[in-house]
């Protein structure tokens, strides 16, 4: 076949079964399910210890279930690094504890408190449902925190005496974060790379963490559609996972024409690209059903086989052929965000490369120009966050993602961005159009690749990630 073939809460996925801890979210009266690696069963991470390892994973997964950007994660990474080491001190500079060195006497809570780790952790990111309410300010409560440089944002919350100290540990947090949010076998780590917001829709109610993931992140990777079941939608199949709440259909709009069949492929095919992270044990759609290698399959066709409703009905509700049938497990893997794409949709021509020097640049060109129709999709080249989108003089309207590896790309002379700063984004998401605003002379896309601040040649580092141009 041509075409066919959330972790919205806290995982830690460990060798023996984890801790299942049932808290109360930040500061609010509902509870979130946390799995916690037991001690000794944290999987390495480079640079840092068992110790140091299981509590960064604590940080990353109390950051994901607050929904908080790539960049946050690195922040609140660094700061613990720089005020403890990532260790759980019970002492520090005058009454100050815990991982972030939080003072009982600035109101961060008490001794108790910032001796336990998740606590420590909701504190520092703060936000609506922080435990502080917003006094003293966590992150999330700080504006602008995510246009600042990492040493900045930290600062903001922890004002130290010594404001910079915290851009020393920026790139390991990087390399910190890729490790913990990475597919990582049977270690215990946290799941990372989706972070997608809620929807407000009564379909959230009751899902499993996992699965309300998935039903995040399809509503915002696929805003065309709008319809979810969930929970109490499927009555006439109470023996499917979606009673537990391990279950999200994504109704098709116009599912019968040849576009609704396209969509609902490009859907399962990414959640399927994705199902590691999502925690994802299978899909159905259009009579197909997927799953994991290691289960068992009578097609060699990518893990597709055909499917029959138990009750043998063959209408287009029980062959999910209206809809997208998801399944989650309770536990599930990580995504690294290392997958590298082509940045632009179709076809193109390089106009101009890496170190050409000319009239149209100040010095030498920065990237590589691929030119394209106006209006031609942009995509990001892989995931990470959203670390600037806005007008940026000469470049036009520019789009920069910053990459679980520190790397980060521009997208420069767009016609429109169609994504925000703050917001996670995985390789293939469509973040704007190309266009010829700024100092241009025709349409098309300019990209960069900057390492630490500074360019480099796209064309062999897109090579060497498996996405040639």
């Amino acid at each position: 076949m041509s075409r066919a073939p959330l972790l919205a809460g806290l995982v830690l996925v460990g060798l023996a079964a984890p801790i299942v801890l049932a808290l109360t979210a930040m500061g609010g009266s509902s509870a979130v399910d946390m799995e916690i690696c037991p001690p000794g069963q944290v999987g390495e991470v480079a640079g840092l210890d068992a110790e140091q390892a299981r509590n960064a994973g604590i940080i990353v997964a109390v950051g994901q279930a607050a929904d908080v950007p790539t960049f946050g994660l690195h922040v609140a990474l660094a700061t613990a690094m720089q005020e403890s080491s990532l260790r759980n001190l019970d002492h520090g500079d005058q009454d100050s504890l815990g991982l972030f060195q939080q003072r009982p006497s600035a109101g961060w809570g008490t001794p108790a408190q910032l001796q336990d780790p998740v606590y420590a952790a909701q504190a520092f990111f703060g936000g609506e449902n922080g435990p502080n309410g917003g006094e003293p300010p966590g992150l999330l409560d700080t504006d602008g925190w995510h246009h600042m440089s990492l040493t900045d944002a930290a600062q903001t919350v922890q004002r130290s005496a010594h404001p910079d100290a915290y851009a020393r540990w920026e790139k390991a947090a990087a390399g910190w974060l890729t490790a913990l949010a990475g597919a990582t076998g049977q270690a215990c780590h946290p799941g990372g790379g989706l972070v997608c917001p809620p929807t407000g829709l009564a379909a959230e109610d009751g899902l499993t963490p996992h699965a309300l993931r998935v039903l995040r992140c399809i509503a915002s990777h696929f805003p065309q559609v709008t319809t979810f079941h969930g929970v109490g939608d499927r009555p006439a199949n109470p023996n499917s996972d979606h009673p537990s709440g391990r279950a999200v259909d994504a109704v098709i709009p116009n599912w019968a024409l040849p576009s609704g069949d396209e969509l609902g492929w490009e859907i399962a095919n990414w959640l399927i690209a994705n199902h590691a992270c999502l925690g994802i044990t299978y899909v159905i759609w259009d009579a197909r059903i997927w799953s994991p290698h290691d289960e068992p399959s009578d097609s060699s066709d990518d893990g597709w086989r055909p499917y029959q409703h138990p009750s043998g009905a063959a209408d287009a509700v029980s062959h999910h052929r209206d809809h997208v049938h998801v399944s989650v497990a309770g536990l599930g893997g990580g995504c690294t965000g290392g997958a590298w794409v082509v940045p632009i949709a179709g076809d193109y021509t390089i106009t101009a490369r890496f170190g050409q020097s000319g009239a149209h640049w100040t010095t030498v060109h920065t990237g590589v120009d691929l030119a394209a129709p106006i209006g031609r999709p942009v995509l990001a080249a892989a995931g990470g966050h959203v670390s600037y989108a806005g007008w940026d003089g000469s470049y036009g309207q520019r789009v920069e993602i910053t990459h679980l590896d520190g790397a980060r790309t521009w997208y420069a002379h767009l016609s429109a961005t169609t994504i925000l700063e703050g917001a996670a984004v995985v390789a293939g998401d469509v973040i704007g159009r190309v266009g010829m605003t700024g100092n241009a002379t025709g349409p098309h896309l300019h990209y960069e690749i900057r390492i630490s601040g500074v360019p480099t040649d796209p064309v062999p580092w897109m090579a060497a990630r498996g996405a040639p141009l």
